[in-house]
């Protein structure tokens, strides 16, 4: 089978060399990686021109910055391969990757999309960075076959998905032509990846590969939610996300429920860290919209305890 690697790029010169050399150390016999140019000026395009000139790697430019999904979407449709596999620049393919998911869609020609499990690394070192929650809902995901290598996922990963939210990492799919052809809306800049899946899964099948797929480098730019100085920058994308879902045809009453429920929980926390910025005001009115998605009674509760806060110290929350 040929592969196309996509790997978006945006002032990543000192770690993108290690992504595309583990493509390139997968083995395959036909191969090709599409490096997507989203506008860097640290000299990432030279560099790469100069290192991978005798290489089997596209270099794209996009005109226009474009973001995430826009510099992906635009690998996707360049892409030649039989299968398309994403990496983000800061991430590598462990040993073997392209070669299991090859496995998995020839034994299973019924497959469209494959992921799997990445091993998170902080300094090179391994950390239980994602493994619980994986293994949680990889557990309660609903499963037409499961084998020691491979689970394959029913009709209701749609529903499991809008419940459980994005548990997988972008790097480890590989996907068919057919469905990265879809693109990723190049509107949402939060959660894009998200939004991908939960569309794709309506009308195609995934499948998950049990073995760690990528090495995954955790550090601030990648844990962006929980290293805001604001949540602010990024409650907002996340909703926007939510509310493309939400206007899906055809959603039935529990699917429009469990986007709602997931609203909520945005909106939930956003108040909850205004509140600790003693942004009283903010957190008053976000508890109220959080309250019309659902979670009523925690909404009420934090409301009621909304004046006691400007006594106490900061930072502390009852």
């Amino acid at each position: 089978m040929k592969f196309s690697v996509v790997i978006p790029t945006f002032n990543r010169r000192h770690v993108i060399n290690r992504a595309i050399d583990s493509v390139l150390a997968q083995g395959a016999d036909e191969l090709e990686v599409i490096v997507v140019d989203d506008g860097s000026v640290d000299g990432t395009i030279e560099s790469l021109a100069k290192t991978y000139n005798d290489r089997p790697v596209r270099i794209l430019r996009n005109n226009r910055k474009k973001g995430p999904a826009g510099a992906r979407n635009t690998g996707m449709l360049a892409a030649r391969g039989e299968l398309i596999g994403l990496l983000d620049s800061d991430d590598e393919f462990l040993p073997g990757h392209l070669a299991a998911a090859a496995g998995a869609f020839r034994t299973h020609p019924e497959l469209d999309v494959v992921f799997g499990r990445a091993r998170y690394e902080r300094n090179r070192q391994p950390e239980d960075y994602m493994g619980p929650n994986f293994e949680r809902k990889l557990t309660a995901a609903p499963k037409l076959h499961s084998d020691d290598s491979l689970t394959i996922f029913g009709t209701e990963f749609f529903t499991h998905l809008l419940q459980y939210g994005c548990w997988f990492n972008l790097s480890t799919v590989v996907l068919r032509p057919t469905a990265a052809r879809k693109l990723m809306n190049e509107d949402l800049r939060v959660s894009e990846d998200y939004e991908f899946w939960v569309r794709l899964s309506r009308i195609h099948q995934f499948a998950c590969l049990h073995a760690p797929q990528i090495r995954y480098a955790l550090h601030d730019e990648n844990l962006s939610f929980e290293s805001a100085g604001s949540v602010a920058d990024h409650a907002p994308r996340l909703l926007r996300a939510l509310q493309v879902i939400l206007g899906y045809p055809q959603l039935n009453a529990m699917q429009t429920r469990l986007i709602r429920e997931q609203m909520a929980e945005v909106l939930f926390d956003w108040a909850y860290r205004s509140s600790r910025r003693r942004q009283l005001l903010a957190a008053f009115r976000l508890h109220l919209a959080s309250l019309r998605h659902g979670r009523r009674r925690a909404n009420l509760w934090a409301i009621l305890k909304l004046p006691a806060m400007r006594f106490l110290p900061k930072n502390c929350v009852p």
